[in-house]
């Protein structure tokens, strides 16, 4: 799922479990479970500011080769691995840091969701134990595995979980930046339902 989805639903998930066996104060916890939405693609965005804007390599190369068959590709690996992230929660758990907690059950959130919608581009989310990698039959983006549909449902569903955030704070900043993403989300739905009605 594209990274800006992944921020947006960590964000409504932060904001419904803040009564819910998930421990700790509810300051930070939004900006935590945030957080955890982004890291795992992290190493995606220094890949590409690396090779592809510093170093010029082409799309194709980047996506098509460097992507699955560089060193690069360990990263990727395991920033959704679900060992790791699994472990910092328990270690987190353990020495009682609920920010680092919540990170980490949002960044395995993230991870989970990918498992869903990656096709060839799968990860091996549980190497080195395994090169098994979990093909999906959906994809977020190829429309050879109905990716304009599940775009469409996730522009939704952004969409969605952004008005019902707008209705759960009253602070002034926070609404006006809940109201300006909720104008980016619409307009993307605007598009993404447009694609799918021309090229479905």
């Amino acid at each position: 799922m594209i990274t800006p989805s992944h921020l947006m639903y960590s964000w409504a998930l932060a904001k419904r479990t803040e009564k819910t066996a998930l421990e700790g104060p509810v300051k930070h916890r939004a900006t935590a479970f945030v957080i955890g939405a982004l890291l795992p693609d992290i190493p995606v965005y220094v890949f590409f500011l690396v090779c592809g804007v510093l170093l010029g390599y082409g799309h194709e190369q980047l996506w098509d080769d460097m992507y699955f068959n560089s060193g690069w590709s360990v990263a990727f690996t395991l920033s959704h691995s679900l060992l790791l992230w699994p472990l910092l929660y328990l270690i987190a758990k353990y020495k009682q840091s609920f920010i680092a907690q919540w990170v980490a059950v949002s960044a395995i959130f993230h991870i989970v969701v990918d498992f869903c919608v990656h096709t060839a581009d799968a990860y091996a989310h549980f190497w080195p134990l395994t090169d098994w990698r979990f093909v999906s039959p959906i994809s977020y983006w190829d429309r050879a595995a109905y990716g304009q549909y599940v775009g469409c449902f996730d522009a939704a569903l952004v969409l969605a979980l952004l008005w019902w955030l707008s209705t759960r704070y009253r602070e002034s900043k926070l609404r006006f930046l809940i109201y300006v993403l909720l104008t980016l989300a619409a307009l993307r739905f605007l598009m993404e339902f447009y694609s799918l009605l021309n090229y479905a």
